[in-house]
């Protein structure tokens, strides 16, 4: 192989800083460039600004390799190849944002040169990859791929050489050094065209989002009839394969499920009503619980504690979180709202979760993180849509 030098756009972040990490361990010079200015100071000192199993003793080991640090581009980026991590996210009106995309590239070209790959690692917008190739290919005629990640968030190390990697390019030269790159560290490649890849990511993501809709909607059906919905799933599930796909209840959120089925949602015109009804299942499962307190207390005299902050269990990611949406709505309505989690740093408000269980009338498991499994509660009513606590 001849280029090992490669440079991650986003590299401090939680696709691109794990990513950086696994090639730099394979012998790759890798440069981390992003703007956020205390991720990268965290991460020059052996610090992973996140939880990710296994992180600080890869980065340690990265470290001592050939990995380097960059708050702005220049003629460093010039002869690598350029994985960019920034994906398309949505607007407040849940329709696809491109700019976030075209901004990163306009950076870009003035240190790119003519035949270098540009590779897309997070979920784009149909036909973004496309859109990037042909708009490239105005100004430098640069190859373009997108080999877009498939790990769970927090298990990247574990996962990552474990799973294909799909790869679709804009050209079989493209496609070539795409996979010089990508083999080093996947067992089995994948091959597509663009849009297929693209429209891949999506599904996945889609998929998941609306088999946790089902699971939520069968919870409400179930509480409204004065049932357990937990218990039901077990003996559903009991000996019975096809229903193992059948999730628990719970707060479907984080930064990639809702806004990858919006993605399609815009695609489609707003013909993806299997998306459409996921997005008002799991957005709506915080009014459904809301609604049920109230009609059981008077909720202004009542002390409320939310268990769990973060968007999913074991994880200090706080991003789309459901659980501060519950916190938003109950601000306005109960008499004191406490929010504790074991693993999130960035929020001065969360409070011990012996304080929390002290003060609290109420108490709602939103995140089955571990530490709350074997709670012992007495006198207190404990919402627990997860079915996880143990009575």
């Amino acid at each position: 192989m001849k280029n090992k030098k490669i440079t991650v756009l986003g590299g401090a972040g939680h696709i691109g800083l794990p990513l950086s990490i696994v090639f730099a361990n394979k012998g790759f010079d890798v440069s981390v460039l992003d703007n956020n200015l205390e991720t990268l100071r965290l991460a020059k000192n052996g610090i992973m600004p996140f939880k990710e199993k296994d992180g600080v003793k890869n980065l340690k080991k990265a470290l001592k390799r050939k990995l380097n640090f960059y708050s702005k581009p220049s003629n460093f980026i010039s002869d690598s190849t350029i994985i960019i991590t920034v994906g398309t996210p949505v607007d407040e009106f849940l329709n696809p944002d491109m700019s976030q995309i075209k901004n990163c590239i306009d950076e870009l070209i003035p240190f790119i040169k003519k035949g270098q790959l540009i590779i897309l690692r997070s979920t784009v917008y149909p036909g973004t990859s496309e859109w990037l190739f042909h708009y490239l290919n105005k100004k430098k005629k640069c190859h373009v791929a997108f080999c877009h990640e498939r790990v769970i968030q927090g298990y990247t190390f574990d996962e990552i050489e474990k799973l294909p990697q799909i790869i679709a390019a804009s050209s079989n030269s493209a496609q070539k050094k795409a996979t010089e790159i990508f083999e080093k560290i996947s067992k089995k490649i994948v091959y597509c065209s663009l849009k297929e890849a693209e429209f891949s990511k999506l599904f996945s993501n889609a998929f998941r989002y609306s088999q946790f809709a089902v699971a939520n909607e069968f919870y409400m059906l179930a509480d409204r009839a004065g049932l357990d919905f937990n218990r039901i799933r077990k003996i559903t599930k009991e000996g019975y394969p096809r229903a193992e796909g059948l999730p628990s209840a719970g707060f479907a959120a984080g930064p990639c499920l809702l806004k990858d089925t919006m993605q399609l949602l815009s695609f489609s015109r707003n013909n993806f009503s299997i998306g459409n009804s996921s997005m008002l299942v799991n957005e709506g499962l915080v009014l459904y619980l809301i609604d049920k307190l109230e009609k059981k207390y008077d909720l202004k005299k009542k002390n409320i504690g939310l268990l769990g902050m973060a968007f999913k269990a074991e994880c200090d990611d706080t991003r789309s979180s459901l659980s501060y949406k519950l916190k938003k709505f109950l601000i306005s309505k109960a008499k004191n709202v406490f929010c504790t989690d074991p693993f999130v740093k960035t929020d001065n408000k969360l409070v011990k979760l012996n304080y929390l269980l002290s003060k609290s009338d109420i108490l709602i498991l939103c995140v089955p993180h571990k530490k709350y499994r074997n709670l012992k509660i007495k006198n207190k009513e404990i919402i627990d849509i997860w079915g996880f606590i143990k009575k």
